[in-house]
């Protein structure tokens, strides 16, 4: 099993005296380039106690994520290290202009010069930044199949057109090419609904949890996902999970910590994705059961993570794996504007008490298949590889 860390660029602090407050008038009691700083700086220590690859995802408008172009950031990291992979989780495609999406994607591929991109997707959710980008949500499903054909085709093909509903593209090619001779094999798409689970497994993209609320949630989905893939007639994938993790060798101040500053990260997720004034969230439901479904979700979120002894973080992992089929554990060490050297001793007595062991989990990477296979399954056209 591969194990990453990622890095959400949260300004915790900031949301918490002044966006929440209404309170703009106040200093920043830390600024966007210090919190920038200060997640950049684990970077190296990524590299240096052995995980595998680091991870970021994209949000826009608000302190919740400051990520609005992770193949930028991903760039960066690129540069800064030798031998990790990177990933996204997710990039939101409805919100992209495809092409450009695709030239980015193929930049940093470029940079990684052999190392891995993990390309996760996926189709976004929060009300506040589907309106500020002028996108409305009942789109957003067509969009983004229209956004992932394209750029599948741009990372394929030298020269390809498309003609859809909302994009155009006359005979064009993308510069540079990809470095990896298939990039669509990196391919990882994640879901919140029943219908997008479906095309999750249909575009044969690998499993991807971003935001699971159990374990066994995991597990009944991933029998519904393998089973699409079983319908066209390609193997199971292992899954990629992102969880929140806090190591101490005393279990029990493990769990107190990572409770509290993962309920500081989960009343900034509430009111960035403002679900309640989402009027597709829960269209026939009464305000008091919409209210009730959003707090049950994150509770559920928090008590998903995963804090303890170095021992009782390996069997929570176990157990995670064996009912999830992890190829790639994302690992959130510092949420919550946690002070560094907390995140860094946790990171630390993870890398050298529960990695080594957490690696022999599992059976391989997550794998996609490829668009030309997917293509040729879609239309009835036999094709190799």
């Amino acid at each position: 099993m591969k194990v990453g860390v990622s890095s959400w660029f949260s300004n915790t602090a900031e949301y918490e005296e002044r966006f929440n407050t209404g309170a703009f008038d106040k200093p920043y009691p830390v600024t966007d380039a210090d919190q920038f700083r200060r997640e950049l700086s684990l970077v190296p220590l990524v590299e240096q106690l052995g995980f595998d690859a680091f991870w970021t995802i994209e949000h826009h408008f608000t302190p919740y994520g400051m990520t609005n172009n992770p193949t930028q950031i991903l760039s960066y990291v690129a540069g800064r290290t030798a031998r990790i992979d990177v990933g996204t989780m997710v990039l939101v495609l409805p919100w992209h202009e495809p092409l450009k999406l695709a030239e980015n994607l193929a930049v940093l591929d470029n940079l990684l010069d052999g190392r891995k991109l993990n390309i996760g997707i996926g189709r976004g959710f929060a009300a506040r930044e589907f309106n500020t980008l002028g996108i409305p949500y009942e789109t957003s499903r067509g969009r983004m199949a229209e956004c992932l054909e394209i750029v599948r085709l741009a990372l394929t093909n030298e020269f390809f057109s498309y003609e859809g509903e909302f994009f155009q593209i006359p005979r064009t090619t993308i510069r540079p090419r990809p470095l990896s001779p298939d990039l669509t094999k990196n391919l990882l798409m994640t879901w919140a609904s029943p219908d997008s689970l479906e095309m999750a497994a249909h575009s044969g993209a690998a499993p991807l949890f971003t935001n699971y609320r159990s374990r066994q949630m995991v597990h009944d989905n991933l029998q519904t996902f393998d089973q699409v893939r079983a319908s066209h007639g390609w193997p199971v994938s292992p899954s990629a999970i992102a969880t929140t993790v806090h190591v101490h060798q005393d279990g029990q101040r493990a769990r107190e910590v990572g409770q509290q500053y993962w309920q500081r990260t989960a009343a900034m997720t509430l009111w960035h994705y403002d679900r309640l004034a989402a009027d597709y969230f829960m269209p026939d439901a009464t305000p008091e059961e919409r209210t009730a479904a959003v707090i049950e979700g994150y509770e559920n979120q928090a008590a998903a993570g995963i804090f303890g002894t170095p021992d009782e973080v390996i069997e929570q992992i176990r157990e995670l794996q064996q009912m999830a089929n992890v190829g790639h554990l994302i690992t959130l060490h510092s949420f919550g504007d946690m002070p560094q050297d907390l995140v860094e001793e946790s990171m630390t007595l993870f890398g050298q008490a529960v990695l080594p062991t957490i690696k022999t989990f599992g059976t391989g990477e997550p794998e996609a298949i490829g668009f030309n296979v997917v293509r040729g399954t879609r239309d009835g056209i036999p094709v190799a590889g």
